[in-house]
C-alpha cells in the first residue's frame, strides 16, 4: 500500500511526511501537525482538521517512527530525538521554516521545546488540548499496562476497524474508500507500535526536560478540552496550562466542549479560531 506524502530516510528508518501546499497562501509560515500519544494513523486523524485548511495555509503531517507510513526506529524516545527527527523529516522532504508546530497532547513537548532549541524556525505555537510538562509531575501508568499492551496487539485489527469506523473523518465523507482501507490498514498495523510503547517510557524524563527551558515567547494558541477523563485524573488540566503560559503575554486560550480529539470533535471553530489568530498575531 502506497503512503500518499513523501517517504524519507532519517537515520536509521523512514518516516512519512505529508504535504498540503497552497497556492493562495500568503502565509510564509508552514503549520506542521504532530500527533499525540497512541494514534496509529496521524495523516488521516487529522484530516478533519487539514481538510479545512488546506485552501489557506501551506499544511504538513509528520508521522513519527512508529506513526502511520514511518517504519520503526532503534533510537531511544528521548526529546532530542524525537525533535531532531522531525526537523529531518521536514528537511528531506525539502521544507523550509518557519513553521507553526500544531501539536496534540503528548506532542505540546516537543512543539515546546523546538521553540525553546529552536527559537528561530518556530513564529507560533497551535495548542490541540496540548501536554505542557507540569502535566506529567504526578503522572501514573497504570499497573497493568503490560498487560494491556499484550492485549492491544491481540485485538489489533478489530479495535482498529472500530477506530475507524466511528472517525469522523470516515462518518463526515472527508476520506474516499480507498483513503478508508488505507487508514484502517495503518491503524491496525501502528496501533501500540514499539515506538508508541517507548514513549511512555521516556515521558517523565522528557517532561522534567522541557520545563527545565524557559517558556516560549512566541505567540501561543491553545485549545483546551473538557475531557472527562483527563479532568477525572488532572481537574487544574486547563489551570495547568495558563500557570504555564503565565509569563507569556500572547497567548490565547480556547475553551471547547468536546473530548480530547479536539481536531476531529471541532475542527470548523478550530480552523476559524486559526484563521483570526495568524491574521491578529503572526507576522506574513
Amino acid at each position: 500500500m502506497n503512503a500518499p506524502g513523501k517517504i524519507v530516510k532519517v537515520n536509521d528508518t523512514h518516516m512519512h511526511v505529508y504535504t498540503i501546499f497552497s497556492p493562495a497562501t500568503t502565509n510564509q509560515s508552514t503549520i506542521v501537525l504532530l500527533a499525540g500519544s497512541g494514534t496509529a494513523c496521524p495523516t488521516y486523524d487529522f484530516s478533519p482538521l487539514w481538510y479545512l485548511l488546506k485552501e489557506k495555509y501551506n499544511v504538513v503531517v509528520v508521522e513519527r517512527p512508529g506513526y502511520g507510513w514511518s517504519g520503526q526506529t532503534e533510537r531511544p524516545r528521548d526529546i532530542d530525538t524525537i525533535l531532531e527527527e522531525t526537523r529531518a523529516a521536514l528537511r528531506h522532504a525539502g521544507i523550509a521554516g518557519p513553521f507553526i508546530p500544531a501539536a496534540h497532547s503528548l506532542s505540546g513537548l516537543e512543539a515546546i521545546y523546538w521553540a525553546q532549541k529552536y527559537p528561530n524556525e518556530i513564529s507560533a505555537i497551535i495548542g490541540l488540548d496540548m501536554s505542557v510538562p507540569q502535566a506529567y509531575d504526578e503522572l501514573e501508568l497504570p499497573k497493568s499496562m503490560s498487560l494491556m499492551i499484550r492485549l492491544g496487539h491481540l485485538l489489533s485489527k478489530p479495535t482498529a476497524a472500530l477506530m475507524v469506523r466511528n472517525h469522523p473523518a470516515i462518518k463526515n465523507n472527508i476520506l474516499d474508500q480507498k483513503e478508508r482501507k488505507a487508514m484502517q490498514y495503518i491503524a491496525s498495523k501502528q496501533l501500540l507500535s514499539k515506538n508508541m510503547v517507548d514513549e511512555f517510557d521516556y515521558v517523565k524524563e522528557n517532561a522534567r526536560k522541557v520545563s527545565e527551558g524557559k517558556c516560549p515567547q512566541v505567540p501561543v494558541l491553545c485549545f483546551l478540552s473538557t475531557d472527562k477523563s483527563i479532568l477525572k485524573s488532572m481537574p487544574a488540566w486547563g489551570q495547568i496550562h495558563r500557570d504555564y503560559f503565565a509569563d507569556n503575554n500572547q497567548t490565547q486560550f480556547i475553551e471547547l466542549s468536546c473530548d480530547h480529539y479536539v481536531h476531529t470533535e471541532a475542527p470548523e471553530i478550530i480552523a476559524d479560531s486559526i484563521a483570526h489568530f495568524l491574521v491578529d498575531s503572526v507576522p506574513l
